[in-house]
């Protein structure tokens, strides 16, 4: 294990506060998962719709990614970054408190747009500010409160289940509340501003390179073009979206699917996946974390990538079986948070320059959350088609995302991208 020392409290704090955006993106995701099957009901709509409403808020998402990752690195991290989390907010209060679709659409639009903003734009913030030798442990931290809003959002999900739309406005006041305190906080905590001021001095008189880039941001075209940079982007955005397709699946729909395709209760699906993503959460901070500095971050990729095909498949194998989908359902849940994810947001920050990651990884996040979007309206009909042929689909893409990681580990290495502490 990795031998680190001691962090300084104000790096966590930062940490944190930016880390809500994980949250939130989560949050908001499984949210309306857990809200489908209720709003089909209740605004009496088919499948096609019903997927539809999951593809508003994913395809906001990616769009607002690409933008607010690049108007970021223009503009300034902490000035988009304090902007973004407000209109989570307002977003959030519509669909809690909307009366017909077209507000519900509106608000899943606004608060992906926001959200997806958020994402590239906290990951840069925190890394521009992070110790080098503390940056794998720091940022995959912040797949626990992506973790979190599973956790908090199906918790809640199981608590109302039983009073029907009054328990979906709950679900999503919830996320309003969070969105907001964290807005307070960025914009009027004088505190707050201080330190991020503080650290990011700190940061730039550090002999360090990447953190020495230039206030402006990094020329799309040379990012595009150079090919230490376009190659590690297009690979980084395969693996994620090859990832993100069945992660998405099971965040978007598991409650969908257990409920409709499987005929349990919207309370026992919401439980099962509230206690999976509990322990997920704990392999994610008591064993990820204590290795995501070195070499061994690449063995747990390679277990998890392993254990997630496997329950895929054996869930693909025996999809008439409620109770077989639901063990898999854990070992999947385990499993992924050893690769995916958080190494995507590991690597989205070592392979590229400061002023260009909140621009790059708001790219990957667009394109990846568009294809996922698209692929998610089609979801619920290709469940009702055949829950087999949905499954397999998954497999195969968990099988492109491993081969693709691989491909790009020896891209990392045989380029000495790796921080030093993984080298």
């Amino acid at each position: 294990m990795i031998e680190h020392s001691k962090l300084d409290a104000r790096y966590w704090r930062l940490t944190f506060n930016a880390a809500i955006a994980s949250y939130m993106d989560a949050a908001l995701i499984v949210s309306v998962g857990i809200s489908l099957s209720s709003w089909q009901t209740h605004f009496n709509l088919d499948a096609w719709w019903t997927g539809a409403l999951s593809t508003f808020l994913t395809i906001s998402i990616g769009i607002g990614s690409f933008f607010g990752g690049r108007l970021s690195d223009i503009f300034g991290r902490i000035r988009v970054f304090n902007l973004d989390i407000l209109f989570v907010a307002i977003g959030s209060i519509l669909i809690a408190l909307a009366p017909n679709t077209k507000t519900l659409i509106l608000g899943l639009v606004i608060a992906g747009l926001a959200s997806g903003a958020d994402l590239p734009t906290s990951l840069a913030v925190i890394s521009e500010r992070i110790p080098p030798d503390h940056q794998g442990r720091v940022i995959s931290s912040t797949q626990i409160f992506w973790t979190a809003g599973i956790i908090i959002s199906q918790g809640i999900g199981f608590l109302v289940s039983g009073i029907g739309e009054l328990g979906i406005t709950i679900l999503f006041l919830v996320v309003t509340v969070i969105a907001l305190l964290t807005w307070l906080v960025r914009v009027f905590s004088r505190s707050f501003k201080t330190m991020e001021i503080d650290l990011a001095k700190e940061a730039k008189t550090k002999n360090d390179v990447q953190r020495n880039a230039t206030s402006h941001a990094y020329p799309l075209s040379q990012l595009l073009t150079k090919t230490k940079y376009l190659l590690p982007l297009i690979s980084l955005t395969l693996f994620y979206l090859f990832w993100n397709l069945p992660a998405n699946t099971y965040g978007s729909f598991l409650n969908y699917y257990l409920v409709k395709a499987g005929g349990r209760s919207q309370a026992f699906s919401t439980v099962i996946a509230f206690t999976a993503n509990i322990v997920s959460a704990l392999v994610l901070y008591f064993i990820y974390m204590k290795f995501a500095d070195g070499p061994r971050r690449y063995t747990m990729m390679h277990i998890g990538m392993i254990l997630t095909i496997a329950a895929l498949a054996i869930s693909a194998l025996g999809s008439s079986s409620w109770l077989i989908f639901t063990i898999c359902y854990f070992v999947y849940a385990c499993g992924n948070v050893l690769h995916g994810e958080p190494l995507y947001k590991i690597w989205s920050q070592e392979l590229f320059p400061v002023n260009a990651r909140a621009t790059a990884t708001g790219f990957s996040y667009a394109v990846v959350r568009t294809i996922t979007a698209i692929f998610a309206l089609a979801t619920p009909a290709i469940m009702e088609a055949s829950k087999s042929a949905l499954l397999w689909t998954l497999v195969v893409c968990m099988c492109l995302s491993y081969i693709t990681a691989i491909a790009l580990l020896h891209f990392i290495r045989s380029h000495g991208l790796d921080s030093p502490s993984v080298q």
